[in-house]
């Protein structure tokens, strides 16, 4: 006796598609200041047909992740940009610190008195009197005043080169701009 294939239908199923363990989906984004808005590609529910909002869902996510990126991002920013300024005002503080020792030694001190002594003591030998004048004053400091002046002279040859950079860029944009303006006088 020959077997007949069957086809069978599945079982239908006893809970329906949104029960179950799947009900602990994701919750809804709740981004600040938004309203819903109606969503294009949603089936019409009157029609007897079920609602898909997969996507609708997917772009209010992705549009909640960008504001809060977007706000994180303005808050590193400011934060780095306060820092900065502190940073700042700390280097400038410390600056007019080391300055202000550095004329304090020259001015209330022998050294002026010093360096003058050299200066004349070369000219008279025939030597450079300013070269000798420096000696001097470098002589007279006190350790805390040399390291100010180590100090300002290191920041000076670091920073000299780029001043120079931003000088001669400045010139640079200067005269294009003359010269643009001359074509265009022309």
């Amino acid at each position: 006796m020959p077997v007949r294939a069957t086809t069978a239908k599945p079982a239908a199923r006893k809970h329906p598609r949104g029960a179950g363990s799947r009900t602990a989906a994701h919750p809804r984004s709740t981004a600040p200041n938004r309203t819903r808005r109606p969503d294009s590609s949603a089936k019409d529910t009157n029609r007897g047909g079920p609602s898909d909002t997969t996507p609708g869902l997917v772009l209010r996510s992705v549009e909640a992740a960008i504001e809060w990126l977007k706000t994180h991002i303005r808050q590193l920013l400011e934060t780095a940009r306060d820092r900065g300024a502190m940073l700042t005002e700390k280097i400038k503080q410390k600056i007019q610190e080391w300055i202000e020792t550095l004329v304090d030694e020259v001015a209330h001190g022998g050294v002026g008195m010093q360096a003058g002594l050299e200066g004349v003591r070369a000219a008279l030998t025939g030597k450079n009197p300013v070269w000798a004048a420096i000696k001097g004053l470098v002589t007279g400091l006190s350790t805390k005043a040399k390291i100010a002046l180590i100090l300002l002279l290191g920041l000076g040859l670091l920073l000299g080169p780029v001043l120079l950079v931003v000088l001669l860029l400045a010139l640079l944009v200067m005269a294009i701009v003359a010269a643009v303006r001359a074509a265009a006088a022309d």
